[in-house]
């Protein structure tokens, strides 16, 4: 007859006291006896007999905490990571905390923030999971927009192919691409964004064109070198027509700009900006079609105004620090530095010149994000309500 639950507690809990001082072999026969009494599993009484014995005391303690941790990150923390969260553009917590201790001290300068010390500390000093664990949400996917890149008329011999990784580590070297606002047709004329990022620093310029034609890229190329912060010293394109060409090739051979493309086919290439074409443009303006003059003159308010200082004084990116294959399981690991806003890169290097940085630290200290996501989705607004 098998034990009631009752009586076969208690004797394992007798049990207990023998088997953890026990030899080996007394184990063994303890176990042989305990199965046959309690109809238990082998398995099930080893994990049974092998469990801490609980003392009055340990039982004291367990219901003193019965009521659980401490919170620590509690509402107000919350309230005021969503504060940063939203005027940082509801970015990553990877891009998120380590730009946390200088988006907080910024958005309390503006009042946009108010916090007693403790909170403070907590906010600046939270790591990565804790901020991603307090900003869980889904993420929207957008449709995947046409191409529209069409073959350069000047033979690609002229033009250097550059491939691999970039072993440029001073700024000035950029990755240049155009996102397309034809919506869902690649007929007619309509309105074009160049991108151009640069490599080290991340630093972000973009300008709006009607059509992609070998004059408007150098006249769209003109107006983003005069907003960088430094001079630009070499451009790394697709091989699209509005870049090779002849006009673009004598252009760079004038100024003295190293002119390179990428491989054909090989988006990957050009990682850089392709993923930029999403984050600043796509992301922003969408996938509507835009063709008339009043939606090209919106555009270029957004990019030559806050769109341009909001990336480049409150957006966080990382930048890769190595990546390893496991040769046996074909996994793919990567690590990355600290993200940091491209300011603050351009504002660490020691090749940029001192009067570029005091420039910006004015700039900055002027800024305030949350009225420039505002002005921002002002402009956003004004260009939706042309549509057709």
């Amino acid at each position: 007859m098998a034990m009631s639950s009752i009586s076969r507690k208690g004797y394992i809990k007798e049990l207990q006291k023998q088997y953890s001082g026990a030899s080996k072999t007394a184990k063994r026969d303890l176990l042989n006896v305990a199965v046959v009494f309690t109809g238990l599993h082998r398995k099930s009484l080893v994990r049974l007999l092998r469990a801490p014995i609980h003392h009055p005391t340990n039982r004291v303690r367990q219901v003193a905490s019965k009521h659980g941790p401490k919170i620590i990150y509690d509402a107000a923390f919350h309230d005021a990571l969503l504060v940063c969260w939203h005027a940082g553009n509801d970015i990553c917590a990877e891009r998120l905390q380590p730009f946390l201790p200088e988006l907080v001290t910024k958005l309390e300068s503006c009042g946009e923030l108010q916090l007693n010390p403790t909170a403070r500390t907590l906010l600046t000093t939270a790591s990565i999971s804790t901020v991603a664990r307090h900003l869980k949400r889904s993420q929207k996917r957008s449709t995947i927009p046409l191409g529209t890149t069409k073959p350069g008329t000047l033979l690609k011999s002229q033009v250097v192919v550059r491939k691999g990784r970039w072993e440029e580590t001073n700024p000035g070297w950029t990755e240049t691409d155009t996102v397309a606002h034809g919506g869902d047709s690649g007929a007619g004329q309509f309105i074009f964004t160049y991108d151009f990022i640069d490599i080290a620093t991340g630093w972000t310029e973009l300008v709006a064109s009607m059509g992609k034609g070998e004059q408007a890229t150098i006249r769209g190329f003109d107006n983003v070198r005069k907003r960088f912060p430094f001079a630009i010293l070499g451009i790394d394109s697709d091989n699209g027509g509005e870049y090779i060409n002849g006009h673009l090739y004598r252009y760079c051979q004038r100024e003295d700009i190293n002119f390179t493309r990428s491989r054909p086919y090989k988006k990957n290439d050009n990682a850089h900006v392709e993923q930029k074409n999403w984050e600043a443009v796509r992301k922003i303006v969408g996938y509507n079609r835009l063709d008339t003059d009043i939606q090209l003159d919106i555009l270029n308010q957004l990019y030559g105004g806050p769109l341009r200082l909001y990336l480049n004084f409150f957006q966080p990116t990382r930048k890769r620090k190595v990546k390893l294959i496991d040769t046996v399981s074909g996994q793919k690991r990567k690590s990355y530095f600290e993200a940091k806003t491209p300011n603050q890169r351009v504002m660490e290097h020691p090749e940029v010149f001192q009067s570029i940085k005091d420039m910006l630290e004015s700039e900055y200290n002027q800024l305030n994000p949350v009225e420039l996501l505002a002005e921002i989705r002002t402009l956003i607004d004004r260009l939706n309500r042309t549509l057709r």
